[in-house]
């Protein structure tokens, strides 16, 4: 436990790190040691209460905050107004964070408000960051392992896009390879949201870093969007290809300014052994002008697919792997409110438009070794209606079941227009937990909780479908 040292000196305040020892969240996490201070947050090794390791990351903005003992006070009264703006932000971008979920994109498990300031804990990662490895060449970077590297970063880049974030630090230290090798993007501390015009990046963090941050990073109202980030991917490439990190593009600026050669030499007819139009694609990516890159990373993975000939139904399938959305739904026609049925008990909740409607899911209930189930928005966690108890605890059910409902609403969204899922079985312990999407709002699923040792899954099933096919949303 943390304990507190009492001064009464005024004035007294402690180092910006939480020391090791420290405890978060109600005891759930102890501080093992600091991994970074950076501008606008400490990062931590830590561990849960199960004994699992994890990272940690504090809001913390060093410009205009201070340590007093644990809690994060402002520097001064004129630092209030913008560290309430910082921690709004993270906050904003730490919840969006936690709904990722693809396999080289770190995982953020929780994110919690203590010390008065917020934290996000996240996955912790076994192996080293691309930046070591290419400075130590522990491993041998031929032109197959690049184009692994690129195409899975360009995936997960154009999945981070697709939910409306902005990395903005694209860089190879935070590009981890774990020891299974697959690359893993991670630190979104500087991460922003893009707006509903899709080409303006919000955020109260800016990071630049010569060599990796695009022009229009560097100065107050860039044209800052998705194909900013794609710049960084491309210098991040470019530097695990020649061994070097190119020219940064303040430097390239100036010197096509005063016309001169650009510092940065083109990849492409300077390496061999890579297909045609593969190095052509990241100097692309890499161009100084906004406008003359890849708008986005969906049109960089596309060029990529086509010059290495991949068939369409191979394409598919490598959508899914690297979790790629298909093209979106076709919209559905509004469907009619049902009328409630006055000799059935119901709850009335807001729509996802906000009008009232009745909802009945007690038919759960005669499910054998029935737990207890919900409803569940999944685009804003609320839970619309439950059925259940003793074992069954609502609360728990909520801000467990909430993540993993919004995990396999990004599953939903990846399958083409033809495929269709009736619903997701997950096994825990001694329970089956069944997740059915809405056939017309495939964006609401269905929750119940089974006793493993009681339920037979090909009863429930058919019963759960039968309480699907009766909501009317």
């Amino acid at each position: 436990m943390y304990a507190e040292t009492i001064d009464t000196e005024a004035g007294f305040s402690s180092p910006d790190e939480l020391p090791p020892g420290s405890v978060l969240f109600h005891d759930q996490y102890r501080i093992d040691s600091t991994i970074t201070c950076g501008g606008f947050g400490i990062t931590y090794f830590a561990t849960d209460q199960t004994g699992k390791d994890v990272v940690i990351k504090e809001c913390f903005s060093g410009a205009h905050s201070r340590r007093l003992r644990k809690s994060v006070r402002p520097r001064s009264e004129g630092c209030q107004r913008e560290m309430a703006k910082i921690l709004k932000c993270f906050l904003k971008e730490a919840r969006s964070l936690s709904t990722l979920h693809h396999p080289n994109v770190v995982r953020v498990h929780e994110v919690f408000q203590e010390n008065d300031t917020a934290y996000m804990v996240l996955d912790r990662i076994q192996g080293d960051d691309l930046l070591n490895i290419i400075d130590d060449n522990r491993i041998l970077r031929t032109p197959a392992w690049i184009m692994t590297l690129a195409i899975k970063m360009i995936a997960a880049l154009a999945y981070v896009h697709d939910n409306d974030i902005l990395h903005r630090d694209v860089s190879p230290d935070n590009i981890f390879i774990n020891t299974e090798g697959e690359p893993v993007l991670i630190d979104f501390g500087a991460a922003s949201w893009i707006s509903d015009t899709g080409n303006e990046a919000k955020s109260a963090l800016t990071i630049v870093k010569d060599g990796y941050s695009p022009h229009e990073l560097y100065f107050a109202g860039g044209n800052v969007g998705r194909w900013s980030d794609i710049y960084s991917l491309g210098a991040s490439l470019y530097h695990a290809i020649t061994g070097e990190a190119p020219a940064d593009s303040q430097t390239r600026i100036a010197a096509r300014a005063a016309h001169g050669p650009d510092p940065v030499i083109p990849l492409a007819g300077n390496f061999v052994g890579y297909p045609a139009g593969f190095l052509e694609s990241i100097d692309k990516a890499m161009h100084l002008f906004p406008g003359e890159r890849y708008q986005t990373a969906e049109d960089w993975l596309e060029d990529i697919r086509q010059l290495t000939g991949q068939e369409e139904s191979n394409v598919k399938l490598i959508d899914r792997a690297l979790g790629i959305k298909r093209p979106a739904r076709p919209t559905r026609p509004a469907q009619p409110k049902a009328a409630p049925d006055p000799g059935k008990a119901s709850v009335s909740t807001p729509t996802l438009e906000g009008k009232a409607m009745s909802l009945d899911i007690s038919a759960l209930n005669e499910i054998t070794g029935f737990i207890g189930g919900c409803l569940v928005d999944s685009e804003s966690g609320m839970m619309m209606s439950a059925v259940g108890g003793g074992k069954f605890d609502l609360d728990a059910a909520s801000a467990a079941n909430t993540e993993v409902v919004r995990a396999k609403n990004r599953a939903i969204q990846m399958l083409g227009l033809n495929d269709k899922i009736e619903d997701i079985l997950i096994t825990l312990g001694k329970q089956y937990h069944l997740i059915r999407p809405m056939e017309k709002t495939p964006t609401v699923f269905l929750y119940v909780a089974l006793d493993k040792t009681q339920a037979n899954l090909g009863l429930a099933r058919v019963q759960v479908k039968k309480v699907e096919q009766s909501i009317a949303i």
